[in-house]
């Protein structure tokens, strides 16, 4: 078991400093997609719905592994007032792996790990990879 810990912690840290290299070798333009990547984000951790709505497109589609089919922006927004009501993030970080930036849009490739509370107190971990598809 203790080969399977470290193997993950050594995973963890191959992970951030990949990430910290390739920051260091961003444009200024896909350092001002990750920089609204972490606003919306942080948006999401503070609870203001508004400013995280404004986060995700009209057009958006998005699906969860877990989820048999994609959702839209209208459910994104009702599923994100229950969690934003039932749920606090209490720790958590981004770590980019990829930007592409095209003429109008970006795509962003990251990891996250996030540690959420419940009404019950109760925590709960996650982490991830996550592809974000944004339009200017």
């Amino acid at each position: 078991m203790k080969a399977f810990y470290r193997l993950g912690i050594s995973a963890a840290i191959l992970v951030g400093m990949l990430g910290n290299v390739q920051a260091a070798e961003w444009s200024d333009e896909q350092a001002e997609v990750w920089s609204a990547i972490e606003a919306c984000n942080d948006h999401l951790r503070e609870k203001r719905t508004e400013e995280v709505m404004d986060c995700i497109h009209d057009d958006f589609s998005g699906w969860l592994y877990s989820e048999p089919v994609p959702r839209g922006k209208e459910n994104f927004e009702k599923v994100g007032q229950y969690f934003l009501t039932t749920r606090d993030i209490v720790a958590g970080e981004l770590r980019p792996i990829d930007i592409l930036v095209y003429d109008n849009f970006a795509i962003i490739h990251y990891f996250y790990i996030e540690v959420m509370k419940d009404k019950d107190d109760q925590e709960e971990y996650n982490q991830g990879r996550w592809t974000d598809v944004k339009v200017k």
